[in-house]
């Protein structure tokens, strides 16, 4: 019975960002108005694409499926974050820490696969527009969204089940601050070859072929707007896309620096840095550059303002 114990903790203990406590109450917050700007931005952008005619299209119905993506990825780790921080107690539960890294890895699944679906609807649309209508229709787009949605749940819960068929015996500590699989393969006193396998073999998929699927459709856009005769039209062709070549570059320039890089383990403070920009940043990121970047999101947005104020 001690044995199982040993093997199973009853809790695990997050080390936290950084050691210093001196930086618990500006790093709390930051994480604050973080969540907040974060669950306002993506509120925000989800309200506008169901309440606005004009973008009723499938590019904003992925955009806000991206939005609820981004705040069930930060809702995953900050307010755990926030409550340690308040109460001064930075552990975690094993059934909590299992809970976690299953929520955020079918989160960041979920989202590798629906960047790269966008940046077909963009290559469509650009490349083939008289047979988009044709192509990308509303029922392909729910069968889309609830492939990527079943695809990341069915891959986290592989991932999860064997994280935590490992053996932890007496190494309770996380050095991270939330629970991810690198860290926890790190302290588990047991042979973690099949996990480091399916983990090579998942981001191998994901990072590499997805981004080589994202790269290729780029690159037929690319050819098909130099042969726009029009400055306004290659424009107005390249306007639909800086946004998403904004979010994808940002999070899978993070995502590779931070699971690539064989310098960098998972014990040092800036790969921790690199962790909070795609686990914490990204969420309230991807709203700012698509109602930035994007005319109409942001006349929408000024638009449905304009609305509810004068409803008031």
């Amino acid at each position: 019975m001690e044995k199982k114990n040993q093997s199973h903790p009853t809790d695990f203990i997050l080390c936290g960002l950084l050691y210093h406590s001196k930086y618990d109450i500006p790093l709390f917050s930051l994480f604050t108005i973080t969540y907040i700007m974060s669950l306002l931005g993506n509120l925000a952008i989800i309200m506008t694409i169901s309440m606005s005619s004009s973008l009723q299209t499938p590019m904003y119905f992925f955009l806000s499926n991206l939005s609820v993506l981004d705040i069930c990825c930060i809702s995953t780790t900050v307010p755990k974050i926030l409550y340690n921080f308040v109460t001064a107690s930075f552990t975690i539960t094993f059934c909590g820490c299992a809970v976690q890294l299953y929520l955020f890895t079918w989160v960041e699944i979920t989202e590798l696969l629906l960047l790269t679906y966008m940046a077909f609807d963009r290559y469509i649309a650009i490349c083939r527009p008289l047979h988009y209508t044709l192509i990308i229709t509303r029922k392909v787009c729910f069968q889309v969204s609830i492939s990527v949605w079943v695809v990341g749940a069915f891959s986290s819960a592989v991932h999860a089940s064997l994280t935590f068929s490992l053996s932890f015996c007496n190494h309770q500590e996380i050095n991270h601050f939330f629970c991810e699989i690198p860290p926890l393969l790190k302290i588990s006193c047991t042979d973690t070859t099949v996990n480091e396998i399916f983990t090579f073999a998942t981001d191998l998929f994901l990072g590499i072929v997805c981004f080589i699927c994202i790269l290729v459709s780029y690159l037929f856009i690319m050819s098909s707007i130099s042969h726009i005769h029009s400055v306004e039209g290659k424009q107005k062709a390249a306007s639909t896309c800086t946004s998403h070549v904004m979010v994808v570059l940002i999070y899978y320039g993070t995502l590779f620096i931070a699971y690539i890089n064989p310098q960098s383990g998972f014990f040092l403070n800036q790969d921790k840095i690199l962790s909070v920009i795609y686990a914490v940043f990204i969420p309230l990121l991807n709203p700012l550059i698509y109602t930035l970047r994007n005319r109409d999101i942001a006349d929408a947005v000024i638009i449905l303002s304009i609305k509810i104020l004068a409803w008031r």
